[in-house]
């Protein structure tokens, strides 16, 4: 909490933007190996991800969803969020995170159901 009052609400969109920037560029230039399919030979939720967001990147959006189910789906949120961020930090605004993490809150369960298809996905194709 005491760092919420220090940073202005510009820096911390700036702060979590960046954090999403990094990491869209992280997976496009680091290959990343699942761990949890080395270690038990059975597909993990998000396995396929980076490869779909190769696809994505690429414009090719059957490979993507065939890679992972929820590849397109999370790319879009993932780009929704950070014009949404961008807008905030014009109007020197801090709300998205907050009601974002609130929606997670109250409908944590929708994740899960959507963590299991993407499971029974990548297991079953």
């Amino acid at each position: 909490m005491f760092i919420g009052f220090i940073m202005s609400n510009r820096l911390k969109n700036i702060l979590i933007i960046s954090i999403l920037i990094l990491f869209l560029l992280f997976i496009l230039i680091v290959p990343v190996a699942c761990i949890f399919k080395t270690a038990t030979g059975i597909s993990c939720p998000s396995c396929g991800m980076t490869r779909a967001f190769y696809s994505i990147f690429k414009f090719n959006f059957i490979d993507a969803f065939y890679l992972n189910i929820l590849s397109i789906p999370l790319f879009i949120f993932i780009v929704l969020s950070l014009v949404i961020m961008i807008i905030e930090i014009f109007q020197n605004k801090f709300e998205y995170i907050p009601k974002l993490l609130n929606f997670f809150k109250k409908y944590w369960y929708i994740i899960i159901i959507l963590l299991i298809i993407s499971f029974i996905w990548n297991n079953i194709k």
